[in-house]
């Protein structure tokens, strides 16, 4: 099967899977812009997979991966890009509509993260 994969709402490629058995086998191409490393994830129900990051191949970026079909889970899989940051250290702040934000002035190097299925901003540690 092929199924799009996503970046911020729009679609930047396809994933074409296969399940040979235990295993599914993943085959992504996607067309992205700017500079940095990209990592492709599986999503499927409340399971979410890494599957790498994507790498320069005849002008457009890919990924060849196989996963056991038991960290996945059987349903209907979406796919995700998502720029691969940095570990950086820092403090996690969840984002919630009912309160106001209170580090705006530190967004600058902040990155949006998923945490324990809650959304949230990554503040890095500053810098002595």
């Amino acid at each position: 099967m092929e199924y799009k994969i996503m970046l911020g709402g729009q679609a930047v490629g396809k994933a074409a899977v296969e399940r040979q058995g235990l295993y599914y086998t993943f085959s992504c191409r996607c067309s992205l812009q700017g500079e940095g490393m990209f990592c492709v994830t599986a999503l499927c129900g409340e399971n979410r997979e890494n599957l790498g990051v994507l790498v320069p191949e005849n002008g457009s970026f890919t990924l060849r991966t196989r996963v056991p079909v038991k960290r996945l889970g059987e349903g209907r899989l979406r796919f995700e890009v998502t720029p691969k940051h940095p570990q950086l250290r820092g403090k996690f702040v969840p984002l919630s509509p009912e309160e106001p934000f209170r580090y705006l002035q530190r967004l600058e190097n902040a990155y949006l993260k998923i945490q324990n299925g809650q959304v949230g901003v990554v503040i890095p540690e500053s810098i002595p």
